[in-house]
């Protein structure tokens, strides 16, 4: 499993910001997700099904308010690569609740010009906000693949999965 945040950077478009592990992901699965973020979907929430790679993709897209966006708001989405046979629709609150962790993020819009030319070394927040999500993505992807393996393992049986 991957968790993935993607921004909209103003100059090159779609760019993926974090992939949590930090092993690197496949050159082909960056460019599908830098294309789903163009796509025109008027749904927040989607999937896309790589049947040769036998991968699901669920994406939820969302603004974070910016004081240094033009039009004051930075577009997002957060991505989540897992197995085909999972069902999507059960990792529904599990990616709304880790965007929000992430737009709950003081000052978090700073994080989306990690390596930016014009802000590069002219904020210290910068970096704090980048490690910050780091945080939160390796927090909520450690705490999903735990749930995932106590309801394998036939634990907390009574919550509903993934979240209550």
């Amino acid at each position: 499993m991957h968790l993935v945040l993607t921004y909209f950077h103003q100059i090159q478009g779609p760019n993926v910001l974090i992939s949590y592990p930090d092993e690197k992901l496949e050159e082909h699965i960056i460019n599908k997700l830098k294309k789903f973020f163009d796509l025109e979907i008027d749904e927040n929430f989607f999937e896309i099904i790589l049947i040769t790679k036998k991968k699901k993709i669920v994406n939820f897209h969302f603004e974070v308010p910016s004081e240094w966006a033009r039009g004051k708001k930075e577009f997002a989405m957060l991505s989540l690569i897992m197995k085909i046979d999972y069902k999507s629709e059960d990792f529904y609150a599990f990616i709304v609740d880790s965007s929000y962790k992430i737009l709950k993020t003081e000052n978090v819009y700073k994080a989306f010009y990690k390596g930016d030319d014009f802000h590069n070394g002219t904020d210290i927040e910068i970096d704090v906000a980048y490690e910050q999500i780091r945080k939160i993505l390796f927090n909520c992807l450690t705490s999903l693949i735990a749930r995932i393996e106590d309801k394998i393992k036939g634990v907390n049986k009574k919550d509903p999965f993934p979240f209550s």
